[in-house]
C-alpha cells in the first residue's frame, strides 16, 4: 500500500542528487509503501514531476494517482520497473550540468559586451513581462517560468531579455527558485539565434545572481544547451533520462475489442490547429497514425493507445482521439474520412 509521508525529512537523504528539497514555493508531496522505515520513496514535485529513488519498489512505481508526469529514476534499476510497469513510456535524454563556484567574472562581462549593435539587454519588470506574454513565440512564455503571478515573479524571480525593436528575442530568467540559488532558463526566438543574444543574457544573469549571492543552477534539455553551458563556465556532469506517464498511458485497456479497428484505418480532413492527424492504419495488430502539430510541421509516425471502445490516447502527449462513422473527433472538431 502508498502512503503519503507527513514528515519528508524521513526520505530527504535519498534524494542528495537532486535539488527538488530545496525549491522555494513548489508544492513536495512524498509517498512511501513503509512509512516507519522508508527505504524508497517517491518525491512529487508540482514543477519537475514524479523522482523515484532508494530500493526499486515497483508499488511506487505503478502509482498513477498524480496525473500527467515527468517520472525520473535514480538508477538503471529504478528505470527496469518503469519499463515493465509504463511499456508505452520513453525515455527522454537530459543533460546534468556541475555546478560551478567560480565564474570567470571578466569573461562573462565580455559577452554582455559583444551584444551586437541593434539590440539592448533589459531587466524583467512589470512592462517587460508583458511584452513576454504578448510576443508571438510561444517559447518566451518559459521566461516567466513557474510563477503563478506577475507580482509573485516580479517579487520572487529574476530575469533579463533582449530587445530588438521595441520586442523581446531572447531572455535568460529563472525558471523557478531555491533556497540558494535559481534554476536557469535560457530562450531565443529561432529568428534571432546564432547571433550571440543567449550568451550575452545568460551571462548578465548569471552576473545578477554573482551579485546577490544566488547560485544559477543549469540542468540541459539537449546538447546545444550543454555547449551554451560550457561556454559560460560550467561543466558537463552526466546524461539522464526520465520517462512521460500520462493518462492515456494509465487509462489504457490492455485487452481490447480491435474489431471496430480496421474501419478507423484511412485518411482525414485536417482542420485542428495544434494537433493534424492526417492517415490511420493498423499494423502488427495496432493502430497508428501519421500526424503534425501544425499546418507545414514535420509529421510523425504515433501509435494510438485505446482507453475506451472508440477513444484512443496517446503515449506522449494529451491529444484524444474518437473514431465517429466515416470521421473522427479531436479537440471537440470533426475530420471527415476521406
Amino acid at each position: 500500500m502508498v502512503y503519503e509521508l507527513a514528515d519528508i525529512s524521513k526520505v530527504e537523504h535519498l534524494f542528495r542528487k537532486w535539488n527538488e528539497f530545496d525549491a522555494v514555493d513548489v508544492e513536495l508531496r512524498v509517498f512511501v509503501t513503509d512509512p516507519d522505515a522508508p527505504r524508497s520513496a517517491l518525491l512529487y514535485s508540482s514543477v519537475d514531476g514524479v523522482f523515484l529513488a532508494g530500493e526499486p519498489d515497483r508499488e511506487l512505481v505503478a502509482y498513477g494517482e498524480l496525473g500527467d508526469n515527468e517520472v525520473h529514476p535514480q538508477n538503471e534499476a529504478w528505470e527496469k520497473l518503469i519499463k515493465e510497469c509504463w511499456p508505452e513510456a520513453e525515455p527522454t535524454t537530459r543533460y546534468a550540468i556541475k555546478s560551478c563556484k567560480n565564474f570567470d567574472r571578466m569573461k562573462l562581462q565580455s559577452f554582455v559586451d559583444a551584444l551586437p549593435k541593434g539590440y539592448e539587454i533589459r531587466r524583467i519588470d512589470s512592462e517587460i513581462y508583458d511584452l513576454i506574454l504578448s510576443a508571438d513565440d510561444d517559447d518566451l512564455e518559459y521566461l516567466i517560468g513557474d510563477f503563478e503571478t506577475k507580482e509573485a515573479f516580479l517579487e520572487k524571480g529574476r530575469g533579463f531579455v533582449v530587445l530588438k525593436d521595441g520586442s523581446v528575442v531572447a531572455g535568460a530568467s529563472s525558471e523557478y527558485c531555491y533556497r540558494c540559488g535559481i534554476e536557469v532558463e535560457i530562450d531565443t526566438v529561432r529568428s534571432e539565434r546564432r547571433k550571440g543574444l543567449a550568451t550575452a543574457v545568460g551571462a548578465k544573469l548569471i552576473l545578477s545572481c554573482m551579485d546577490d549571492g544566488l547560485e544559477p543552477v543549469w540542468d540541459a534539455a539537449n546538447l546545444i544547451s550543454v555547449h551554451l553551458a560550457e561556454k559560460l563556465g560550467y561543466q558537463f556532469d552526466y546524461e539522464y533520462v526520465y520517462y512521460w506517464i500520462n493518462e492515456a498511458q494509465k487509462r489504457m485497456i490492455q485487452d481490447p475489442d480491435k474489431s471496430k479497428w480496421p474501419v478507423f484505418c484511412g485518411t482525414y480532413e485536417q482542420l485542428c490547429e495544434d494537433f493534424r492527424l492526417e492517415k490511420v492504419w493498423m499494423q502488427d495488430g495496432n493502430l497508428y497514425g501519421s500526424a503534425c502539430n501544425e499546418a507545414g510541421g514535420d509529421y510523425f509516425t504515433f501509435k494510438l493507445l485505446p482507453i475506451g471502445g472508440n477513444t484512443f490516447g496517446r503515449a506522449n502527449g494529451g491529444v484524444k482521439i474518437t473514431f465517429g462513422d466515416n470521421c473522427l473527433v479531436i479537440d471537440d472538431v470533426t475530420c471527415r474520412k476521406l
